[in-house]
Parts: C-alpha cells; structure tokens; sequence
C-alpha cells in the first residue's frame, strides 16, 4: 500500500429519517388552534408615502409611512427595498395588522430601530384614490406619494404586530386604537426525508464526501404553545434590546393562542411598550411643521421654498453691543408669518451702521424693531433713532424668545444655517427700555411699550435735556414725556398712561400687535408678513 491506505472503498448509503422544521407565527383568531397554519391573515403589508390633506398645511406638510396588512416572511424585504428607495427620508411609520410571522416581526421591528423610525398604530384614510384600490394612479408629479389623513378608531396591531411595534423610537397607540396579544403558537411539520449519501472509509473510518436530498414526503404536522427556552430568551433579547419589559411578553404566553389580550394604556406604558399616552397623531400633526425646529417627517412641496428671498445674517458685535437679527415667528401661522428685527443689547456707537447694514440687505421688506436696551450711547441711539424715522419702521418695546440658540450664543448660527430666519416669538416679559432705548423708540412710525417693562429716562439722563428736547420734538413727541418717568421702574397702567399722554406711544398695546402670529390672516395683511412660495 505505497498510498500508506491500508483499505480503500466507495460506498452509496441511504439514509432515511424524519427531521422537523419549525415555523413560528402569531396569529389573532381562533383559527390558529388548527393543525394547519393560516397561509396569511388577510392580503400582506404593503408600505406606501402618504403626505398630510389636513387643511392649511401646504406647502410645508407632515408625510407618514403607511404599513397595512399581514407580516408575512416576505415582508422585511419589501420593506427594506421601500426604505432604500425613500433615501434619506425619516417617516413615523403608521400601521395596522392582525400579526403574522414573529421572525419577521423582529426583523421589521429591527429595522425600524437602526433607522430610528418612529411608529403609531392607526388608518390612513386616503383622499382621492387608495393604493389597493383599483384604477387608481396617481398623477406623475406626485412621485408615488398618496394624500390621507390618520385615524385611530378602527386600527390595531396584533400578535406578531406588537414584536415589530417595539421596534420604533416613539410608540404611540392611543385610547381608540387596539393593541393585543397572545401565546406564541408553533406549528411543527414531520418530514420523511431521502438523502443519497456518498462515503468512504479511510482507516476503518466513514467520510461523508457528498450528500443530497432526493425526496421529500410530509408525514404529519401538530401546532404547539410550548416554546424552548432558547426561544423564550431570543424573544426576551430583543424587547430588552428595545427597551421594552419582560411583562410584555409574559402577558402574551399567559393568554391562549385562540383569545386575545388588550392591553391597556398605561399599562402599555409601564411595559414600556408606549414612549406616551399621546395618540398617534402627535407624529403627524401639522402643527409639528410650524414649530421653531419642524419635524423630520414636515416635507415642502416640490418647486417650493422657505422663504422668497435669503435672510441677512445677524449682525453680532463683540461685547456687550446691540445685536441685530431678523426672527419669524413660530406660531401657528405658516405658511404665512409674521416677521421682525430684534434688537438687543447696549446701543453702542456702530448700532445705527448695522441697522442701516441689515436694512440695505432686506431691501423693500419693512419690518417693526423690537428692541430692549437697558443702556447705552445716547447719541448713537438719537443716530439709530433717525434710521428708524428714515425707513418708516414701526417699535416697539420687547424681548424675542428665540427657538433654538440667541444670535449672540457661542457657535449659533440661526435655523440650520442656510440663509433661513431665525425662529422665536416676543413679548415684554423681561424686557428693558433705558434712555438710548427711549429715544430710539420716539422715532417710531408706530411706537409701543407695554405695562410690567422695565423702563425710564434715569434720575440723571446722560443726554443734555435741551439737546434731548430737541431731537424728542423732532420725532413727534413732547418734551414734557420724560418726566412720565423719571427713575427707573416697572411701567404700570398710570405710566403708560403718562407716555401716551406725551406722544411717545402712539396707541395702547405691546408687541403682540406688530408681530402676533395671527396678523397675517388679517385684511390688510401686515407688510411684514412673508408667505412660503
């Protein structure tokens, strides 16, 4: 044997034995206590865009990922395919679905959690036509996107559907959604299965070298609730990997596989397995696209913008100078919102040189100055005031609450950076109206300050009183105004009464009357009012 194999022989062997291949589902009726498992509970999910029809959104309207129907094994790969082709698009997903195959659920549920989708169970109602219905097609310049609106009554996410539910960042349900749970049902069919083996033995020893199926035969099948352990501890990984309790489960395995578990709202909650007691509509409500930092599902229309022209960057100086920066407002009023200067800060002797700068950028777009100032150069404020009076602008006294960092906070640089406004809302609440201030606002088109600010010419002005008396009768107003206040305090009713008495306001009222975010629903609309387009 120069080989140095003692016996060499082939061999063909059949092998004939029963193996066991499991599928696991969750089924929601009755029927999954019968031998043979359901095919599908009804047609399978399908995914599909679907873009806000509420009233007044457009052009700026919350979008949704609408999941509808059975999970069944194929489903994590039409989902996958569907987000590949959304791109970058970050959607709640809204579903609804009687359950299906919990290996897929997990693989849906992790894939809502590496792309950090949001999920709520509920409807869409479609307005038009619906994706299943049939003829319907939409008009190219969509893209594939529907028109709907979400509705909770009538939607649920059962058995196999709570597995993928975990899956999301934010979960909401909702008191007229259902979410349920049962027993995990397994259901086992028996195979007799032929291979045809080839073998050689080496040294008395057996070596497979090649095996193949040659026949398949059923034989039996059974279906059971009695999970492995090694299935319960993978079903516990992956809620604890979503953050979800155990409880949620336990719940589930103690209720038969022919019933069904409700589960409560705050006990959902407790499990975890809800972020909120919120429905489902705080994911896609319009009014998360008016807010100062809109959702990431608000999408504009196709051929829209933001604004009609580029906003100026603020001017901030180094120091304790006034700052300068245009601000829309962030109340419910898009697509249409008011807008204003805010004006902050000690005038200092350049303040009037940036006004003119912003107000050169901004062209024929006038807008009122709010402005709080509790110090300053008085004569630079008698330079700033004759901008004002130039341009026609309206001031009034006030600080701007912005959304997001100031115009002067270390790194800020506006609503993402991109020639965009800065978003906030004003009021006079902590705002502050000094003699550099007072004589800014006498140059006013129309001049506001209202009660509780903080305000006064001082005991001992910094100004000369002719040469204040001058420039004041100039503006309109009566020299006799500063003794209205002498200190400095909190202006109350009688104070603003004295103001107006001495022309300094032209009528009663604060900021909200130049900037509310209602005015621009008025007739006429405000000029600082700029609309999306």
């Amino acid at each position: 044997m120069g080989t140095g194999v003692r016996a060499v022989w082939r061999g063909i062997l059949l092998a004939l034995f029963f193996a066991a291949a499991t599928a696991l589902f969750l089924p929601w009726s009755a029927e999954a206590a019968k031998s043979k498992p359901p095919e599908n509970d009804g047609p399978p999910m399908r995914f599909v865009v679907v873009r806000s029809s509420a009233p007044g959104c457009e052009p700026f309207c919350p979008e949704w990922i609408s999941a509808e129907g059975a999970i069944t094994p194929a489903t994590p790969a039409a989902f996958k395919k569907f987000l590949k082709k959304l791109g970058d698009k970050k959607l709640p997903v809204i579903v609804t679905s009687p359950g299906g195959r919990v290996e897929a659920a997990l693989e849906l549920g992790r894939m809502l959690r590496t792309r950090k989708l949001d999920i709520g169970v509920g409807l869409t109602r479609f307005v038009e036509c619906a994706p299943d219905q049939k003829g319907c097609k939409l008009d190219p310049a969509r893209k594939g996107i529907y028109q709907g609106a979400l509705y909770s009554a009538g939607a649920y996410c059962a058995s196999a559907c709570s597995m993928m539910f975990a899956g999301g960042v934010r979960r909401h349900v909702g008191q007229w959604a259902y979410m349920g749970v049962h027993q995990v049902t397994s259901h086992v069919t028996q195979q007799k299965i032929t291979y045809r083996e080839t073998y050689k033995v080496v040294k008395g020893k057996r070596k497979t070298v090649s095996r193949k199926v040659v026949r398949r035969k059923t034989v039996g099948s059974y279906t059971t609730t009695k999970m492995g352990k090694a299935f319960n501890a993978r079903m516990l990984t992956y809620l604890k990997e979503m953050g979800v309790k155990k409880e949620m489960y336990e719940v589930g395995q103690s209720t038969p596989a022919a019933e069904m578990r409700q589960l409560a709202p705050v006990e959902m909650l407790n499990m975890n397995l809800i972020t909120s007691l919120d429905a489902t509509d705080v994911l896609v409500s319009i009014e998360n696209c008016r807010t100062a930092a809109p959702a990431a599902n608000c999408v504009l229309a196709p051929g829209k913008k933001l604004a009609s022209n580029s906003y100026p960057k603020p001017l901030v100086p180094k120091g304790p100078g006034m700052w300068l920066a245009v601000v829309r407002s962030v109340g419910a009023c898009e697509p249409d919102c008011p807008e204003w200067i805010s004006a902050e800060g000690q005038v200092d002797e350049t303040a009037p040189q940036r006004l003119e700068t912003l107000l050169k950028e901004l062209g024929d777009i006038k807008l009122p100055l709010i402005i709080s100032s509790s110090e300053g150069d008085p004569i630079a404020a008698m330079l700033m005031g004759r901008v004002v009076r130039a341009n026609g602008l309206d001031v009034a006294v006030g600080r701007t609450f912005f959304a997001g960092c100031k115009p002067n906070g270390k790194g800020c640089t506006g609503w993402q950076g991109d020639g965009r406004p800065y978003l906030g809302i004003a009021g006079s609440g902590g705002a502050e109206c000094g003699e550099s201030c007072l004589l800014v606002l006498s140059a006013g088109k129309t001049r506001l300050i209202g009660e509780g600010i903080l305000a006064g010419w001082g005991a001992s002005p910094a100004l000369d009183a002719p040469i204040r008396n001058h420039y004041l009768v100039q503006m309109g107003v009566g020299p006799k105004v500063a003794d209205a206040t002498p200190g400095y305090d909190k202006l109350d009713h009688a104070a603003l009464a004295l103001l107006r008495e001495g022309y300094l306001t032209t009528r009663s009222g604060s900021t909200q009357l130049l900037i509310d975010s209602g005015l621009c629903r008025m007739s006429p609309r405000p000029v600082n009012c700029r609309a999306l387009r």
